[in-house]
């Protein structure tokens, strides 16, 4: 394996290098030790280890780890295996756990132990909507709040409304919409599609402790002119309806960006920054991952999460 990211190399024009960068959404994954049903058959099963980051020509210092939708027996085990990684960058987890299972509050309190984990989550963008609506996963959700994590939601924008309804329902804590949840990039902002995720994300923007991931959408779309077509006015609705200090940057490495995703992370990067403004880019590509994770500037990148 190549050494980690996040030393001794320049980083590249676009990247914004002045700015402290934090990628709030990265994944790294091995399935020689564990197992990922969704990889099979696809470029992207295949080790991809932090030294194979795409770290924006040494631009990106720091990441957030996101589960990889590991094998649900084996959640534990990938959390205790990214800790054991040599990564000086790892700033923060988010892990997965079952919010279904009827011991979930037993396998939250088990993660939160788990050094630099800072969050949750229980992938919701298959779910039928009886399942997004059941008591459990309410429940499930105030215990990820008793616990001082955050939950990461991942949906696509058709279930935006029932997430909207989650939220609503549940004494929970802080939660962040993973890659905007997953708008209509083909069709784009002003399709039938495009105006229904809008109108969805303005009544999510409402909770006040809702974050939103800018990431991900390359993965939404085969196409990279769609992709530079559509992408800035979906994440310039976000930025409008969120504020800056409650939007995040992400590139989502492996799938999004990187050798595999549709574009690197440098380039996605400069169309966030080109889209949010100078003014907004150092709270989005770095001041609110620090705030919603407890991400601290010390050595140990340590500090509580957001309350």
């Amino acid at each position: 394996m190549t050494a980690a990211p996040g030393a001794g190399t320049a980083p590249e024009d676009g990247a914004a290098a002045a700015v402290d960068l934090i990628d709030a959404h990265v994944h790294v994954w091995d399935p020689r030790r564990l197992r990922y049903d969704w990889l099979a058959g696809t470029a992207l099963d295949r080790p991809r280890l932090p030294g194979d980051i795409d770290d924006a020509g040494g631009a990106v210092r720091r990441w957030v780890f996101v589960e990889a939708d590991v094998t649900p027996d084996q959640s534990l085990d990938e959390a205790r295996w990214v800790a054991g990684l040599d990564w000086p960058g790892l700033a923060a987890a988010v892990v997965a756990v079952d919010l279904e299972a009827p011991d979930a509050a037993g396998r939250i309190a088990r993660a939160a132990g788990l050094p630099l984990v800072r969050g949750v989550r229980h992938l919701l963008q298959d779910l039928p909507p009886e399942r997004l609506a059941a008591p459990r996963l309410r429940t499930a959700l105030a215990e990820v709040a008793r616990a001082g994590l955050v939950f990461d939601a991942c949906v696509r924008h058709t279930q935006l409304d029932a997430l909207d309804r989650l939220l609503t329902d549940s004494d929970g804590g802080v939660t962040v919409l993973d890659h905007l949840g997953k708008p209509p990039v083909d069709q784009g902002l002003a399709s039938d599609a495009g105006r229904d995720w809008l109108t969805a994300l303005r009544r999510l923007a409402r909770h006040e402790r809702l974050f939103v991931k800018l990431s991900g959408l390359p993965a939404e779309t085969a196409d990279a002119q769609t992709l530079r077509r559509n992408a800035p006015d979906l994440l310039r609705a976000a930025v409008d309806l969120f504020g800056p200090d409650r939007c995040l940057l992400g590139g989502d490495w492996p799938v999004s960006t990187g050798t595999d995703g549709l574009t690197s992370t440098s380039a996605w990067f400069a169309l966030v920054r080109d889209t949010v403004g100078e003014h907004a880019w150092p709270q989005v590509a770095a001041a609110t991952a620090r705030r919603v994770y407890g991400i601290d500037d010390g050595p140990d990148h340590r500090a509580a999460p957001a309350g």
